[in-house]
């Protein structure tokens, strides 16, 4: 039988039905799953009729869902079924082969940076924030604190370890763009700095796009130095 593609059909649709009821997969989708923290957790990258979106999988919704993608093959290629009825072909990207290596004090690359999506490299540059402790000042979606709790990062990555893994990425994965987001670490710059310094050290490394997040700063001089140091893109 000949899996029919998904381009043929409503695509729109289709992802918009998938991202509200998300969809059940079993564990040979390969990859590093991330249940909770911060980023796209409870998540995974899948592409769709040409279009690269996260589904939920890791929900109580998902594991309700019509959806179900069977186990994919070796090119990451999928069948997607709806209450048992094949609707098309999805794609799981594989593990990037960056996140086999590990820095020379040991430290494996994925907990530096991880792949979002299919091309695009983020990172959170301090995986702390002075806002976080006290719900009254915190972000209230924010769950920065609980991937450093479940050991799937490190406190602060350095410029070198940050540029080292984002050219291995560019070179081993055909990484495309990458996000700098911080915790705030203090109330004057608050994370600005640290990412006009990250993002100098990356761009000395490697030829690539860079977007940078943080609270906004109180100096709004910090504009021009994040893009003087690199930032193509300010959140």
């Amino acid at each position: 039988m000949t899996v029919p593609t998904l381009g043929t059909l409503s695509g729109r649709k289709l992802v918009t039905d998938l991202q509200s009821f998300g969809l059940q997969i079993g564990e040979q989708t390969g990859g590093i799953a991330r249940k909770g923290g911060a980023g796209p957790s409870d998540h995974k990258t899948i592409t769709i009729a040409g279009q690269t979106v996260m589904v939920p999988v890791y929900t109580s919704g998902a594991r309700r869902s019509p959806f179900q993608a069977s186990p994919p093959d070796q090119s990451g290629t999928s069948t997607l079924l709806r209450d048992g009825q094949t609707l098309g072909t999805i794609h799981f990207p594989r593990a990037p082969r960056f996140y086999g290596l590990s820095t020379a004090d040991g430290i494996p690359y994925w907990k530096i940076a991880l792949l979002h999506g299919r091309d695009t490299l983020a990172t959170t540059v301090h995986q702390t924030c002075i806002r976080y402790a006290d719900r009254r000042t915190s972000c209230q979606f924010c769950a920065i604190g609980q991937s450093l709790e479940a050991d799937r990062t490190i406190a602060y990555k350095t410029p070198a370890q940050l540029a080292e893994v984002a050219k291995a990425a560019v070179e081993l994965d055909g990484v495309r763009d990458m996000v700098l987001t911080t915790g705030t670490p203090n109330v004057i710059d608050r994370g600005a700095a640290v990412l006009a310094e990250s993002a100098r050290a990356i761009r000395a490394a490697v030829d690539l796009p860079l977007q940078v997040q943080c609270e906004p700063p109180r100096d709004h001089g910090w504009f021009q130095r994040l893009r003087e140091a690199g930032a193509d893109s300010l959140g």
